[in-house]
């Protein structure tokens, strides 16, 4: 396996967000398991994908709990 392009495909970031296939997620599991290199990949794209969720994440407004 040609480790880099497998990283540079885009898989990685669709397996962290959730929209891979079963078979997907098990062949990047199985990758993850096999390779350092992607297993720091999947780590640097879930960290990376916090940090953007903590960058743009909002407070709703106090009075909303009441609506709810």
């Amino acid at each position: 396996m040609d480790v880099q392009r497998y990283i540079s495909s885009g898989i990685i970031e669709s397996y962290v967000v959730g929209l891979v296939s079963d078979q997907e997620a098990k062949e990047v599991e199985s990758a993850v398991a096999q390779y350092p290199e992607v297993k720091a990949a999947v780590g640097a794209c879930r960290q990376d994908m916090d940090s953007y969720v903590a960058l743009y994440a909002t407070k709703p407004p106090k009075a909303i709990r009441s609506r709810i």
